[in-house]
């Protein structure tokens, strides 16, 4: 298996668990913030009143069931930033291979793909 697909699999479980763990909480606190309105009223929102927290609860576990459906769904940004695609890397052990042209890792040793040697634009 190549490093970022490791990476990327670690993510998605990653995001299985933050979803697991606070998309009940988010429909708990919307349904208790829904009999609060409906028993009490909009009357006694305030700064430090009931609904208030309960509304800011609700927020914090909606925003954590996103970050964790963003991990599952993509995390691309992430990946990209960790192991960026843009250089030679070891799918091994994920070792920089800028400048090798032996196609070893001197890292780990495996075997990988020489990299290309670029044509001069000029046609030389």
């Amino acid at each position: 298996m190549k490093y970022k697909t490791a990476f990327r699999l670690a993510l998605k479980a990653i995001g299985v668990l933050v979803i697991a763990q606070h998309l009940p909480m988010a429909i708990i606190s919307t349904c208790s913030v829904s009999v609060t309105i409906l028993t009490e009223g909009m009357l006694g929102f305030g700064p430090m009143s009931t609904l208030s927290w309960e509304l800011q609860t609700g927020i914090m576990y909606v925003m954590g069931a996103l970050v964790g459906c963003y991990l599952l769904f993509g995390g691309r940004w992430i990946v990209d930033r960790a192991i960026p695609s843009n250089r030679p890397y070891c799918h091994e052990c994920a070792y920089e291979l800028t400048g090798n042209v032996t196609g070893v890792c001197p890292e780990c040793g495996t075997v990988n793909k020489a990299p290309e040697r670029v044509a001069n634009s000029n046609g030389a």
